[in-house]
Order: C-alpha cells, then structure tokens, then sequence
C-alpha cells in the first residue's frame, strides 16, 4: 500500500491523506492587475499584486475542476499557485519571486 509523502512545510497546500491541493480562490476586489518583468522574460506579463506579492497569468480555466487538475500539477513542482473567479470560469495565477512590478 503507498503512502501520503510526508508534509516537509505545516503550510503545505496539501492535507495529510489527501493529495488534493487546497488553492485559495481570490475575489477579484482583493487583488490588483498589473504588469511584471521576469528575469526570464524579453517583456512584461500580465500579473496580479495580492497580499504584497507579484503573480504571473498562467492560464484560463473553464471549470472548477480543470483549473483544481492544473493547480495541483504546478504545486506538485514546487509552485505557490491562486485562482481568481472571471464571468466564464477561473484564471490559474502562480507567484514570482523575483518580479518587478513594471510602473
């Protein structure tokens, strides 16, 4: 029988017993839109700023559990992942570090 890999962080996205990632669904009036440099990047992208932190646009999601599936994939590598609601599904958003916020 396999087991749960153990939690290396208490505020891990994951409860124990269950591999499903908890991703915080952000009501649009919390965040604010924006543009970011990465290092990585020739141009800005387009970002939300929440709770002082700089998240890159990942991708749109029509649904719930499409949007839950691709969290869970970015969390398993190592990511810090949000989710804000839009009129037609959910918008997957991963945080960047080592972003500018472009003025």
């Amino acid at each position: 029988m396999l087991s749960d890999p153990p939690l290396s962080d208490p505020d891990s996205p994951r409860i124990a017993g269950d591999l499903r990632a908890i991703v915080p669904i952000l009501d649009r009036k919390l965040v604010k839109t924006c543009h970011i440099a990465l290092p990585d990047m020739p141009k800005p992208v387009g970002a939300i700023a929440y709770s002082e932190k700089l998240f890159s646009y990942v991708k749109f999601y029509p649904t719930l559990e499409a949007a839950q599936r691709a969290s869970e994939r970015m969390i398993k590598h190592g990511n810090t992942v949000v989710l804000t609601r839009v009129p037609k599904g959910l918008v997957l958003w991963v945080l960047e570090p080592d972003a500018q916020l472009v003025q």
